[in-house]
């Protein structure tokens, strides 16, 4: 088949040929590092149309993202370990555990934040639109010329927080879970691929109520 014939379509539409698919290898992309958290795209808006980009973040024991919301949706795809995402609704809140090769889907302006609570390392694999890329673009820039891990984590986080509002993200106050004193991690061997609320059952997760966001009701 000629080249000609290539870019011909059974349309009759001639499409031209580009520079065609690339492979990311698993080492590859472009690496960035915010008040403590590794990141690495693996697909960035620029490379898909501006239509979707994906991100790469590992999470040591205690390590993860606090409670926020943003104006579009987004998925984790859960490479390895565990890591314990939290769902907000009107009947309250729930921890939910997701393994490796389990997904989470968080629709647009749902409240979530994620933990690792384990004794192990774990990755996921973040897909959201372009204006999250835009967000973490913004931080990095900023963290560039004035670093964040300089900075007390409460001023840290306040920068942040600015940032986020101009691409319609939003973090509200938020204490982290506790870890446990055997995190799930230590017998994950014997644990179930998905566990949502079992550390209500284990006794280990606080009733502590989240502040309620800014114009919205409180979660009771």
């Amino acid at each position: 088949m000629t080249t000609e014939e290539r870019k011909i379509g059974n349309n009759g539409y001639q499409i031209p040929l580009g520079s065609g698919l690339r492979k990311i290898e698993r080492n590859e992309g472009e690496k960035f590092d915010v008040a403590g958290a590794r990141f690495t795209w693996k697909v960035k808006g620029e490379d898909t149309g501006y239509a979707f980009s994906i991100y790469e973040q590992e999470l040591e024991l205690g390590e993860g993202v606090p409670l926020h919301c943003h104006a579009y949706g987004e998925v984790f795809y859960v490479l390895s370990g565990y890591i314990d995402f939290l769902r907000v609704t009107g009947a309250g809140e729930e921890w939910i555990t997701c393994a490796g090769g389990e997904t989470i889907i968080i629709p647009t302006n749902a409240l979530h934040a994620f933990y690792n609570r384990t004794d192990r390392p774990a990755r996921l694999l973040s897909i959201s639109t372009q204006l999250h890329q835009a967000f973490f673009d913004a931080v990095e820039e900023t963290d560039r010329a004035n670093p964040f891990a300089s900075m007390p984590g409460k001023q840290a986080m306040a920068r942040i927080g600015e940032l986020a509002r101009r691409f319609d993200m939003h973090f509200f106050p938020f204490s982290p879970p506790p870890i446990p004193s055997k995190p799930h991690g230590a017998d994950a061997g014997n644990l179930p691929t998905s566990r949502e609320g079992e550390w209500d059952r284990d006794g280990d997760l606080s009733r502590k109520r989240i502040p309620p966001p800014h114009g919205r009701p409180r979660v009771e």
